[in-house]
């Protein structure tokens, strides 16, 4: 089954809005999000036997609310405009696909 992954445009757009100054809870939502979505995605992508399935699990450790990866808003706000241009990149490429 080949799930389309347009619904990456949402964390995307969320990983943008970061470089805000929002409150703690925003963050914690986004790490929800990010990770669920990228894991969600990783399962989507392995049926198509793609480097992407590995990176997605990466993005999805690396976001994950449970055991937090504590690093400066400095060191955060590049990874979110990395992984927010990574999410539209994959969502668009699926969508020509």
């Amino acid at each position: 089954m080949d799930r389309a992954l347009k619904f990456l445009y949402f964390p995307a757009i969320l990983l943008f809005l970061a470089f805000l100054e929002l409150p703690y809870g925003y963050y914690t939502f986004l790490r929800l999000v990010v990770t669920g979505m990228s894991l969600y995605a990783a399962f989507g992508v392995l049926e198509k036997g793609s480097i992407n399935f590995w990176v997605m699990l990466a993005i999805a450790a690396l976001f994950n609310p449970l055991i937090p990866v504590h690093l400066s808003k400095e060191i955060w706000l590049p990874i979110d405009v990395l992984v927010g241009i990574y999410f539209v990149r994959l969502a668009y490429k699926d969508k020509l696909s």
